[in-house]
């Protein structure tokens, strides 16, 4: 008889590179996978609330392949930021159409950091495209946005792989790392600064990458810039293969299928 695993899903930040966690999902949907609870930072975040409610994968990657998906961001004359996110834009509700994250279908959570405290904090409730957006306030690109006693900035500066919310729900938890471990340094000066904010991340997320059942990440992810958008759909496809691959993998070799 055919059966279903149910996991909880942690998602990394990593802008661009965001269509291979559409392409893990959608290797879930297909492998009969179900995501009982899920969490993000940064683009796993907005991508986490349009899990949560009940969007799909294939509509997501079409979203984000649109025009008016990239409108959502303005040039924003140096003001906290080079850009902001227009949080009204009607796009972002096709993403997230269930407005807080207290309705969502499953629970879910989204991290940002406090900017003035140096605090983490998570958000299960609150607007669900206002601390979407919050959490991918990576500054100085982003200005940071003010929610209730906050001004929230990304999330992935502390906490770019986003477990612990998972921990007590007692499902396997499977984790995206859109940061490979080993990241080669082409040797100019922009890379090196890349690595440096590489490095920074890595050492936040090897300790949620232990407590993950499964880590699902790719080399390859090396090949795709975090804030090029020509690239989506190979993002995507290369998500799809290696999701496919490891969640296969995970499930015979853990024995945890349950009958419907």
């Amino acid at each position: 008889m055919a059966g279903t695993l149910k996991i909880s899903l942690a998602l990394s930040g990593g802008a661009a590179r965001g269509a291979f966690h559409l392409g893990v999902i959608a290797a879930l949907e297909r492998n009969n996978v179900e995501i009982a609870a899920v969490s993000g930072t940064s683009i796993g975040a907005v991508i986490a609330a349009g899990v949560g409610s009940g969007v799909s994968a294939f509509d997501m990657i079409r979203i984000f392949q649109s025009k008016a998906f990239r409108k959502v961001f303005h040039f924003n004359y140096f003001r906290k930021g080079f850009f902001r996110i227009n949080e009204k834009a009607a796009i972002l509700k096709e993403i997230a159409p269930i407005k807080r994250l207290e309705q969502m279908l499953i629970p879910t959570f989204v991290t940002c950091v406090d900017l003035p405290s140096g605090e983490i904090v998570r958000f299960s409730e609150g607007e669900t495209v206002k601390l979407a957006v919050a959490s991918a306030a990576l500054i100085p690109i982003f200005r940071p946005i003010a929610y209730e006693k906050y001004m929230l900035i990304d999330g992935g500066f502390m906490d770019n792989l986003p477990v612990e919310p998972l921990l007590e729900l007692g499902n396997p938890i499977v984790s995206v790392n859109l940061f490979p471990l080993h990241v080669k340094s082409k040797g100019t000066l922009f890379s090196s600064f890349e690595r440096a904010i590489y490095l920074s991340i890595l050492a936040s997320s090897k300790h949620q990458i232990e407590q993950s059942d499964l880590c699902i990440s790719d080399p390859a992810l090396n090949d795709f810039g975090l804030f090029t958008f020509g690239q989506l759909e190979a993002c995507f496809e290369l998500g799809y293969r290696k999701g496919s691959e490891s969640i296969l993998t995970f499930m015979s070799q853990k024995s945890i299928m349950k009958p419907f």
